[in-house]
């Protein structure tokens, strides 16, 4: 989960306390800031506060539910008038989460309310559709394979996957095409041309911001990987493609054999070069 947030200080410092142990949270110092943290960084929610800067702002944050329908945000306000005013009118426009100063932001419920946000309908979509593929791989490689489809901006290589699962990389491969999900690297691109289309659903991403986004070095490489799945360029997608049809691409190209070799290659970031990385583990099955 990676979390942006914009606050006054009291409020952003009990934020902070409640995602201390999340690697990705990064704190805006003005609007324009926090807007450019959204079009280039893997922001999955948005805390705020309409008075952030001292000013009540009720259009920066109308700017941003237009520009960006899809992203999560959370309004963390006090109990007060002017903001429950601004809160009323945001709501006219789309604005769904308030977090009430005081009377329910305690971390616990309050972090469990932004995990509830965050969640992707598309990325939950294609995995449902590989449920009875990712059965078939070793539990810990399946694991991997559903974090890549989370965070697909901290994965660039089969290795990322085999490291992850605590097995070899000749392992995952093997595994990988047993269960008929292509290859690694079909993975890989799978998972981020997916979240690339929930992304440009939203007006106020360029196909350049979002290729920065999912750790692309180039926005041609990003570009090729859409014609292979979709047939169309990200520019096309975004208005030509429902989000059913995208889910059906993605789950289609996967199962389908293909030569690789023909797939620019652009492994983006380390993620140790971004930082570490929060999982989500599941228990050991008993044995």
């Amino acid at each position: 989960m990676s979390v942006a947030a914009f606050l006054p200080a009291r409020l952003l410092t009990h934020v902070k306390h409640v995602f201390a142990d999340e690697p990705e949270f990064l704190i805006a110092s003005s609007w324009q800031e926090l807007e450019s943290f959204i079009r280039r960084k893997p922001v999955s929610v948005v805390v705020l506060d309409p008075a952030a800067d001292g000013t009540m702002n009720v259009e920066a944050v109308a700017g941003l539910l237009k520009r960006y329908p899809s992203l999560p945000l959370i309004a963390y306000v006090t109990l007060h008038a002017p903001q429950f005013s601004a809160v009323a009118q945001l709501g006219r426009l789309g604005l769904k989460e308030v977090v009430l100063h005081r009377f329910d932001d305690a971390p616990e419920g309050f972090k469990e309310r932004v995990e509830r946000v965050e969640g992707n309908a598309l990325t939950h979509d294609v995995i449902e559709g590989l449920r009875e593929r990712l059965g078939l791989l070793p539990r810990q490689l399946s694991v991997a394979v559903e974090n890549l489809f989370e965070q697909p901006h901290r994965y660039s290589s089969a290795l990322d996957l085999a490291t992850e699962a605590g097995i070899a990389v000749v392992s995952v491969y093997r595994n990988i095409d047993a269960a008929q999900l292509g290859s690694p690297k079909r993975l890989l691109i799978a998972a981020k041309v997916l979240r690339g289309f929930g992304y440009l659903r939203d007006p106020g991403y360029t196909v350049l911001d979002v290729s920065v986004k999912l750790g692309y070095k180039t926005a041609r490489i990003f570009s090729q990987h859409w014609v292979a799945v979709f047939g169309l360029t990200p520019a096309r997608v975004r208005t030509r493609l429902t989000d059913s049809a995208a889910v059906e691409s993605v789950l289609a190209w996967l199962k389908a054999s293909g030569d690789d070799s023909s797939l620019g290659d652009d492994p983006g970031h380390r993620p140790g070069h971004n930082g570490s990385r929060r999982l989500r583990h599941r228990r050991p099955e008993s044995s």
